[in-house]
């Protein structure tokens, strides 16, 4: 049976381009994180290649884009975790040194690290905003609010879009400036 062009897999182009766009957004804003944590898992870097790509195959064909999960990047560790254990499995290396009791606490504090840091960020960026002038803090309220675009921003407080980029742009270097001074006094203290 020849399946019309507009389709793919029974499912009309729209909705899979949709699903594309959906997952490939929110896996690459997690790519980093989830690879870090396979390398706490697999030391060689190829083999943590391979585990990444195979874990990313099976995101893919498991995502449902009507029913995203609400934690992708603990969702994305799961899927790895098992992934790891199927290549050691595969590969029979390290099966003397590497106990699965041994990948499970290796797994839990990879992901304990990961949520610390990212609650001392979060806490640091929350304290670093406090710290903005009004109007800037205004303006970001503005740009972030639902539905709010750039251009609705601009129109609100009667600049231009270019002017709203470039405020845009310092705000958010002077917050990752402060955030990153921020948690450098924390670490030292």
């Amino acid at each position: 049976m020849v399946k019309d062009a507009d389709t793919v897999a029974g499912a009309p182009a729209a909705a899979t381009a949709d699903k594309h766009k959906l997952f490939l957004r929110t896996f690459l804003q997690n790519e980093r994180r989830l690879y870090a944590y396979i390398l706490t898992l697999v030391p060689h870097r190829a083999d943590a290649d391979d585990v990444l790509q195979e874990t990313s195959i099976v995101m893919w064909d498991k995502f449902d884009p009507a029913a995203p999960p609400t934690e992708f990047l603990a969702w994305g560790r799961k899927v790895a975790y098992h992934k790891v254990l199927d290549h050691y499995k595969k590969s029979g290396r390290a099966r003397a040194r590497l106990s699965q009791a041994f990948l499970d606490r290796v797994s839990e504090a990879a992901a304990s690290a990961d949520a610390c840091e990212a609650d001392a960020r979060r806490d640091a960026l929350a304290r670093c905003v406090e710290r903005l002038q009004p109007k800037h803090r205004d303006l970001l309220a503005r740009r972030f609010a639902d539905g709010a675009t750039t251009q609705s921003t601009s129109e609100q407080v009667g600049r231009s879009v270019e002017a709203v980029y470039k405020s845009l742009a310092k705000i958010r270097q002077t917050l990752f400036d402060c955030v990153q001074q921020t948690l450098a006094r924390e670490a030292k203290a």
